[in-house]
C-alpha cells in the first residue's frame, strides 16, 4: 500500500524486534517450583482497549492457587480482588526479571500495534494468555507456545489460567514453546 501511495519510495516490512540485551533467554528453562501459578497482567486500566479489567476479573475468578502481579505503567492506589501485588514505572530490565519470575503473562487487548510484551515474556520463559489481538498471529501459536481465549470471556479466560495451574506439563511444554519461539 505504501509503494503504491508513494511510488519511487522504497516500503519495508520490519517483523516485530526485541532487545536482546534486555530480554536475553536464559540457557535453560526458569525452574519455578511447585507453587501457585505466576501470573503478570501488564497495562493501563485508563486505556480499554488493554483489556485490563477483563484480565484483572479473570485472574479474581480463577479457583487454582495463583500470584497475580499487575503492572500499572502510570501507578495506582487500587488492589483489585485476586491481585497480589501492584508495581509501576518498571524498567525494561525490571519487566525481564518479572517475566523470568513468572509462568504467564495475562493479556487480553482488544487492539494492539506492535504486540511485544509476550515476545519479551517468551524471551524469558514466560507464556501468554492472549485474545487473538492484531500482531498475536506473528507468533503466538496457540496450544503450541501460548493459549488463545475468547473476547470477552473472562470465564473462560479463568479456565485457562486454572488448566495452566493444575496441568504443569502442558504449562512447562508451553514455556518451552515460548522460549523456542523467542
Amino acid at each position: 500500500m505504501l509503494a503504491a501511495l508513494q511510488p519511487g519510495n522504497d516500503a519495508h516490512y520490519v517483523r516485530n524486534g526485541i532487545a536482546k540485551d534486555v530480554f536475553s533467554p536464559p540457557d535453560a528453562m526458569p525452574d519455578l517450583g511447585d507453587g501457585p501459578l505466576r501470573v503478570v497482567i501488564e497495562g493501563a486500566r485508563e486505556v480499554p482497549l488493554k483489556g485490563i479489567d477483563q484480565a484483572l476479573e479473570a485472574a479474581a475468578l480463577m479457583v487454582e492457587p495463583a500470584h497475580v502481579t499487575w503492572v500499572a505503567p502510570h501507578g495506582t492506589t487500587d488492589t483489585p480482588p485476586g491481585v497480589d501485588r501492584v508495581l509501576s514505572r518498571l524498567t525494561h530490565a525490571e519487566m525481564a526479571e518479572l517475566f523470568t519470575a513468572s509462568h504467564v503473562l495475562l493479556k487480553l487487548s482488544r487492539a494492539e500495534g506492535m504486540y511485544g510484551p509476550p515476545l519479551e515474556a517468551f524471551h524469558c520463559g514466560a507464556t501468554v494468555v492472549t485474545t487473538a489481538v492484531t500482531g498475536h498471529d506473528e507468533y503466538v501459536r496457540h496450544a503450541e507456545n501460548g493459549l488463545v481465549v475468547g473476547w470477552d470471556d473472562v470465564h473462560g479466560t479463568a479456565r485457562a489460567l486454572d488448566l495452566l495451574a493444575r496441568d504443569r506439563a502442558m504449562l512447562a511444554r508451553l514455556r518451552q514453546g515460548a522460549l523456542d519461539t523467542a
